[in-house]
């Protein structure tokens, strides 16, 4: 048989030796934990501004850990934007966090402050696929305006306990995995 009529009849390298080595179910999903977690995420996080006391600190521990699970991502307060849209000082809160929303792939929102109340009932309608929302477990049966315009956003409520704990954190990475899966498995 000719040379090359024999390498075109040989299974093509690859990097596992499949007659030799199975790759279970778990051994595949932690090497896509390992690929979704290198993916570059965009994230956003909304919450309790400066005078937010423990509510600020959570927000900022929330982007600690999304950083560290993430190590790719650009993880970022719409304060730390300021400036990086285009006639920044023209614009309005609202036109300069529509810019935010517009880039970002997911924006975690820590449903403490007023603020944070006022951005999801101005965004949720048009960027709720984007929108994580965080809000205390009190408020899972309100039957108020705003409690009805948040069903539009991803909303995971949180205990009392997960909050002091700030272990409604492992939630939003389970969450912000599955974001990164879509977006990858889109690319191929």
């Amino acid at each position: 048989m000719l040379p090359l009529l024999r390498r075109l009849r040989q299974k093509p390298e690859s990097p596992f030796d499949y007659e030799n080595k199975k790759v279970s179910f778990k051994e595949a999903f932690s090497q896509i934990q390992l690929l979704i977690e290198a993916f570059p995420l965009k994230v956003l996080i909304w919450g309790p501004g400066p005078d937010g006391g423990e509510h600020l600190e959570k927000r900022r521990k929330i982007r600690g850990e999304i950083k560290f699970c993430f190590r790719h991502a650009d993880v970022q307060f719409s304060e730390d934007l300021e400036g990086s849209v285009p006639g920044y000082g023209d614009l309005s809160i609202p036109e300069r966090e529509l810019w935010h929303l517009e880039a970002c792939d997911v924006c975690v929102v820590l449903d403490t402050s007023k603020g944070a109340g006022e951005e999801i009932a101005h965004f949720v309608s048009q960027y709720g696929t984007k929108l994580i929302i965080l809000t205390h477990e009190q408020y899972k049966d309100a039957s108020s305006f705003p409690a009805s315009m948040r069903k539009y956003g991803y909303q995971l409520f949180y205990s009392e306990e997960e909050y002091e704990e700030c272990s409604v954190v492992e939630r939003v990475l389970t969450r912000l995995r599955q974001v990164a899966l879509e977006k990858l498995s889109h690319l191929r």
